[in-house]
């Protein structure tokens, strides 16, 4: 082996190296960085599906904001399309690729997700590429396993929380002022209330008709949602905000009146 071509497998190791590390780096980075940082668009591919636009792949992505733009982990798969009554049919025609990318701030996954989204500055500047092949998945795989991870801790934190609620809901509910709940504007006919109780979203609702009034009771975090099944309930629930939010209203006009005096 000659000087020079020493020279250039020591120069090519030692890049293989600095690539290695700065791969840890960045993973590590990823890593760090606060599930909760992450959004996530599209869903697994499920052929049983309807849509009503073709498409040639079907994206998924994980992104987030940073000072450069928005970081766009993708997988993007190739699909078959099939047209059936009612809509689209999707299948798998070739292996995914992934790739990172960089976008403008404020990108919209929808850009992606959607073949009918038109963005309203016009045409969106081609992204950067970062990363793609092995790398790339790599890095989305491990994204992925984290948001999910994160997700389904909130998930049992979220019905541990709902459980702990509405074991005594009426109490929970007696113990709120007239001034706590916010009144929610609906469809007509539809009245409600919504208010924070445990660092939940709890919100109560009627829907009058002429021929019959039904009830609403549900709980939500981050996104989360927990919908009462019990008629019962939900009846006795909006009951007690409801009179409470009136008698508040009486007391306020009676004030009212006795300033007149």
């Amino acid at each position: 082996m000659n000087d020079e071509t020493k020279k250039r497998d020591e120069e090519h190791g030692a890049g293989k190296a600095d690539a290695a590390t700065l791969l840890d780096k960045i993973r590590n980075t990823l890593a760090n960085t606060a599930p909760d940082r992450w959004e996530q668009g599209g869903e697994p591919l499920d052929s049983n599906r309807r849509f009503p636009r073709a498409r040639e792949t079907w994206e998924q992505v994980f992104f987030t904001d940073t000072k450069s733009g928005a970081l766009v982990l993708r997988c993007s798969t190739p699909v078959s399309t099939q047209y059936h009554g009612g809509g689209y049919a999707f299948s798998e025609a070739g292996p995914s690729r992934f790739v990172i990318e960089l976008r403008g701030r404020g990108w919209s996954p929808k850009a992606l997700l959607d073949p009918s989204f038109r963005g309203a500055g016009g045409m969106e500047k081609p992204p950067q590429l970062l990363a793609d092949g092995v790398v790339a998945e790599q890095l989305y795989r491990e994204i992925e396993l984290i948001v999910k991870q994160f997700r389904e801790g909130q998930r049992r934190e979220f019905n541990d929380a709902v459980a702990r609620l509405t074991a005594n809901i009426k109490e929970a509910i007696g113990e709120t002022t007239a001034a706590d709940w916010q009144v929610v504007e609906g469809d007509v006919g539809v009245r409600g209330y919504r208010t924070e109780i445990n660092n939940l979203t709890v919100t109560v609702a009627c829907l009058a008709s002429d021929v019959s009034t039904q009830y609403s009771l549900t709980v939500g975090r981050h996104g989360l949602m927990w919908s009462c099944r019990d008629p019962f309930l939900m009846q006795e629930a909006y009951r007690l905000v409801d009179e409470s939010v009136k008698t508040a209203s009486l007391e306020r006009l009676d004030k009212v009146l006795d300033d007149m005096l």
